[in-house]
């Protein structure tokens, strides 16, 4: 299971429609348009900034605007929280940079292009040497790629892993930490799954997640951004 941010344009058909089957697949996903579930409408609209461009005057005075502060701090935390990127095409040079900088910060970063229309660009390379997708099995089967680090099953991590009361947290069972000690059960081959720690309700799965979001709680992006 993997941890993904989308970055993409408000314009963008497709989003809402990906951000629900990468869901159904297992995924957590962060839904820039609804935060922690909050239905939240476009920063641009909330300051009433409903103009294609506006002056460098203008924008400049928005540096010290909560409303952009606090919807800048949700949309940072949750790309540092996240290990995967997905730059859905089309979109602007927000999700640009946001792509940019998670691929910078070592996460996987894969373009994808469902539309038949395509603007190239060539320094789309960048992204894990060539990491560019227009069918959604192909993507699909890229995000289930194991990630060291991460565990393939509930998506935990060292910052963020499982808790019970009685075993504590969770440690890593292989080699290339991919599987985490709660979820190593649940992957038994050969033989029927045993309820265990994984199903036990007083487990924690990936103690600082909330819902299909991020919770943020340790992220080091909370520091001096507000």
């Amino acid at each position: 299971m993997a941890r993904i941010y989308i970055s993409s344009s408000w314009r963008n058909s497709y989003h809402q429609q990906l951000v629900q089957e990468l869901r159904e697949n297992g995924h957590q996903v962060y839904d820039f348009r609804h935060p922690e579930g909050r239905e939240d409408n476009n920063v641009w609209d909330d300051l009433g900034i409903n103009k294609e461009f506006i002056t460098p005057q203008e924008f400049s005075q928005l540096d010290n605007n909560e409303v952009a502060g606090k919807r800048f701090a949700d949309h940072f935390c949750a790309m540092n929280d996240a290990d995967t990127c997905i730059l859905l095409l089309p979109c602007g040079a927000s999700s640009h940079v946001e792509a940019g900088y998670m691929a910078g910060d070592g996460k996987r970063v894969f373009v994808f292009c469902p539309d038949n229309k395509l603007k190239p660009e060539l320094m789309y390379r960048v992204f894990n040497g060539f990491g560019f997708y227009y069918r959604k099995e192909d993507l699909f089967a890229a995000l289930n790629t194991p990630i060291p680090g991460v565990c393939r099953v509930c998506g935990c991590t060292e910052n963020n892993p499982c808790y019970h009361p009685k075993y504590g947290y969770c440690w890593w069972v292989d080699e290339n930490h991919t599987l985490c000690s709660h979820c190593a059960e649940k992957l038994t081959i050969g033989r029927k799954h045993i309820p265990g720690i994984y199903d036990d309700p007083l487990t924690e799965h990936c103690i600082n997640d909330i819902g299909n979001g991020f919770k943020f709680k340790n992220s080091r992006s909370t520091i001096d951004i507000l």
